[in-house]
């Protein structure tokens, strides 16, 4: 079978597991934050034990936690939906989340010697501080009815598989950053055929995670640089440029258009000098 059928496959069961929840979600809206965010942790976890095979707890590979992430960051999903009174329970819960299911994946490398104590403990606490302020920031946008902010989403997942098969030289990941922002995608449909459906603060804030999740073990375990982590993580901001008060007095049209333009040229000329040099290194 060839690898697009295979990962189309693959996309099209991560979606339908995710749909389901989704579904379930907008027809039962009391229970729309816990579902939304159910359905992506199903959707990940079918994808990746279509891709990755059964998954070893501990991880005895590194990729292996995004599985376990997909599971044990749930919580911070239901968390990221909680009423605004108590929306400081979410915050913090957040932060220090972030920070417990980042330490173990990136632990080994302290350990290996690969990096320094200080070093490792600098990488976790910015990699966790970064994750906290990307799923807060990001979390808000899901209250968004429609198809755009399912696009946007999904149009991160293309650009970080470009980077993680040609730039960090894994294909395992990138399926998996390929495939997770094609799960999302299936909110586009739902955005256009069903009357107020959005994916809700707890789906945005655990597919962000998820996200980082990639990338981290990426940087530590493949090829994936510093700078390369640094560009995928503020072009997954994106989305969350519609919340800016400037936009937010802006037609549906260009809120939409402008962090999908700053998507396409800055994501997409990165992914394509890096096809190239991959091209080049594979005739070398």
């Amino acid at each position: 079978m060839s690898v697009v059928i295979e990962s189309t496959l693959t996309a099209g069961l991560a979606a339908l597991a995710a749909g389901v929840f989704w579904l379930l979600g907008w027809r039962l809206r009391r229970a729309h934050i816990w579902l939304a965010p159910l359905g992506v942790s199903v959707g990940f976890a079918v994808l990746f034990w279509r891709v990755q095979g059964r998954p070893d707890f501990p991880p005895l590979d590194a990729t292996h936690w995004a599985f376990w992430h997909a599971l044990f960051a749930l919580p911070l999903g239901w968390l990221a939906g909680i009423g605004a009174s108590y929306r400081w329970v979410w915050v913090w819960g957040a932060l220090l989340g972030a920070l417990w299911l980042l330490v173990p994946p990136l632990y080994p490398l302290m350990q290996s010697g690969y990096w320094s104590n200080m070093a490792g403990v600098a990488y976790i606490m910015a990699f966790a501080l970064a994750t906290w302020l990307l799923m807060t920031l990001s979390a808000p946008v899901g209250d968004e009815a429609g198809a755009a902010v399912p696009f946007l989403l999904a149009t991160v997942g293309g650009i970080s598989a470009g980077v993680l098969f040609y730039g960090a030289k894994s294909a395992s990941l990138a399926q998996l950053s390929g495939t997770l922002g094609g799960t999302i995608g299936l909110g586009v449909v739902f955005g256009l055929a069903l009357r107020r459906f959005h994916l809700g603060r707890g789906a945005i804030a655990l597919t962000v995670f998820l996200f980082m999740s990639l990338w981290t073990t990426a940087l530590g375990f493949a090829n994936l640089t510093l700078g390369q982590l640094t560009l995928l993580y503020l072009l997954a901001f994106a989305p969350a440029l519609r919340l800016l008060p400037a936009l937010k007095r802006q037609s549906p049209a260009i809120r939409f258009a402008l962090p999908l333009v700053i998507l396409i040229l800055v994501g997409g000329t990165v992914v394509w000098l890096q096809y190239n040099a991959y091209m080049a290194q594979g005739v070398n």
